[in-house]
């Protein structure tokens, strides 16, 4: 099992054990959107806002207006709540969060897909394992994957922790 990672209820947060592969992959994927918020957004290296946050109206030049008023505080909330997340894990193959870590981390996994979808997530089909082939589109699957256990372990029978293979 290369890929593996294992998610349950510790108080009113979560424990994820990682295999050491996926620890690695995680890590990389947080430090990588983590330093493209940071860049110049028109940059090589940057994420316009255009594909980090869905129109806010239906007339463009209203959601521009929309981006350009409020881009960067939401832009830097989103920063804010990666430096949050890898704060709360000093490296290593444990995560442990409270509540509000796990708010979080879930939002960083989505918000991450940034980097590996060619359209805007909001307009993206679903990562597919059929068709998954690119790396970029590994990496989507990946994070979908990772975000929806998760999820699940939110809504799962706590007595019954599942391990995932990614």
């Amino acid at each position: 099992m290369r890929d593996a990672a294992r998610i349950i209820r510790h108080g009113d947060g979560a424990r994820i054990d990682m295999v050491e592969n996926v620890a690695e992959v995680l890590r990389f994927i947080l430090t990588d959107l983590a330093d493209a918020l940071a860049a110049d957004p028109a940059g090589p290296d940057g994420i316009p806002d255009e594909l980090l946050f869905p129109d806010a109206y239906a007339r463009k030049a209203d959601s521009a207006e929309f981006r350009a008023t409020h881009g960067q505080a939401m832009r830097s909330e989103v920063a804010a709540t990666v430096a949050r997340v890898l704060a709360a894990w000093p490296g290593g193959q444990v995560l442990m969060l409270d509540r509000g870590g796990v708010r979080d981390l879930r939002l960083v996994l989505v918000q991450a897909q940034v980097r590996y979808l060619r359209k805007p997530r909001w307009k993206s089909a679903p990562p597919d394992e059929r068709y998954a082939k690119k790396d970029r589109e590994v990496k989507s699957l990946w994070l979908t994957r990772f975000e929806g256990m998760v999820t699940a372990m939110l809504y799962v029978d706590p007595a019954e922790p599942l391990i995932y293979t990614l």
